[in-house]
């Protein structure tokens, strides 16, 4: 399928996904401002897709995590989840799971989460993570038993490295650190792209209007 016909399917839970979907190329992740280093794993997947005739697909999950487990702690977000979807289509994906995040699903082990989402409903051949990707109940799991995982249920692991940009490691909450601190010219070079800030227009006192 061309790039110009390519038409990214966004699966708002588990239950759309069709019956038979894979084979598929994935990468889960939070993918918040999907910025450089999302995008260089995104368009690896995108890549082992077409080589192995299988689906690209993003698995993401709404709400964060972290607004559920620790709402306290929970980061301001720097994409909104349409803008989010928008952005992880641009990178190539055929398709986007978008996993609800709740109690149910924080209470999966690594290894049924991997046996009956990854495997079984999306029938992965292989999977693209950063080198510091967590999963399972408490997060106890990390690339090593995905690696494992991979092993015993056929398909490969593949671990990037943290990209860095001007010598800048990047990661979302190093972009929400520099916006933070007003520093939006680092923050353009992580993104890939200019940090925006999206609004709804608001009634003001007409002084545009009287412009016109």
């Amino acid at each position: 399928m061309s790039e110009t016909t390519r038409v990214t399917r966004i699966y708002r839970s588990l239950a759309e996904v069709p019956k038979a979907f894979g084979p598929s190329v994935a990468a889960i992740g939070n993918f918040d401002g999907v910025h450089c280093g999302h995008q260089e794993i995104l368009f690896a997947v995108a890549r082992e897709a077409r080589e192995r005739n299988a689906r690209a697909v993003a698995i993401t999950f709404d709400p964060h995590p972290e607004h559920v487990l620790r709402p306290a702690r929970a980061p301001k977000l720097l994409t909104p989840l349409a803008e989010r979807l928008r952005l992880l289509s641009e990178a190539g994906v055929d398709a986007i799971l978008v996993m609800p995040f709740n109690a149910a699903l924080s209470a999966l082990s690594a290894h049924e989460f991997v046996e009956n989402i990854l495997v079984g409903a999306l029938g992965i051949r292989a999977i693209h993570e950063g080198l510091n990707f967590r999963f399972g109940h408490g997060a106890k799991a990390g690339v090593r038993e995905l690696a494992a995982f991979g092993e015993e249920f056929n398909f490969a692991v593949h671990v990037h490295q943290a990209v860095r940009v001007r010598g800048l490691e990047v990661s979302s909450s190093a972009v929400r650190a520099l916006i933070a601190a007003g520093d939006v010219r680092r923050a353009r070079w992580m993104l890939g792209r200019p940090f925006a800030v999206l609004s709804v227009p608001a009634r003001g006192r007409g002084i545009g209007t009287r412009l016109l």
